[in-house]
């Protein structure tokens, strides 16, 4: 089974990601990925150039959105279809409309108005706050992942061990199949070497 990338984060999502869209299109051809979602910050900001991107690389285009939460938590979405990315563009410009620029929050009880087409990817964030949030998604939508995500940064692991725990306490009201990404961030980089012996020459 090929491994999918289903949360990159591009340049448009600010101090956030570093490649433009057309580089992760690129890596994910090169790397023999069949698919890769793209899921910036509080917005939809380099679908188009991703999408056209992808499909020249023969890599499928998954498109999503990390939306900032009201209470502080991030909660990544996918987009399943038409119907699913016109519901994100009016939760995100109703969320950004009442938001103070750079402030967007999504209220958790506005998302059962826009949840069709939408899968939702708990887990991200405070594992604090994981129970809470799995009760507020299963009332709103059975389209949900859970987040397993690759261990990068103390503190990770034991995200990963809560977010394991407490999901079985909820599998009679939402039974989401385990999901697991790196959370791309970073930017590939030319080789040091060929670098430096370009200075030297």
């Amino acid at each position: 089974m090929s491994y999918i990338e289903l949360h990159a984060c591009s340049a448009f999502s600010f101090l956030r990601g570093a490649s433009f869209p057309e580089q992760l299109a690129e890596t994910a051809a090169e790397l023999g990925m069949p698919a890769m979602a793209l899921l910036d910050r509080n917005g939809v900001y380099g679908a188009q150039r991703f999408s056209v991107a992808a499909r020249e690389h023969n890599v499928r285009p998954i498109i999503g959105c990390e939306l900032s939460m009201e209470d502080g938590a991030l909660l990544p979405v996918l987009v399943e279809n038409r119907t699913g990315y016109k519901n994100l563009c009016e939760l995100l410009t109703q969320a950004h409309l009442r938001s103070e620029k750079g402030n967007c929050a999504v209220r958790w009880d506005e998302l059962p108005q826009f949840a069709e087409g939408l899968v939702a990817l708990f887990g991200s964030g405070s594992a604090r706050a994981l129970a809470c949030n799995i009760r507020r998604l299963a009332e709103c939508t059975t389209n949900a992942g859970e987040i397993l995500q690759r261990v990068r940064f103390p503190g990770e692991g034991a995200g990963n061990s809560t977010r394991r725990a407490c999901a079985p306490q909820n599998r009679e009201s939402c039974t989401p199949p385990p999901v697991s990404f790196t959370r791309t961030q970073f930017q590939k980089l030319p080789c040091p070497r060929r670098l430096l012996f370009s200075a030297r020459a």
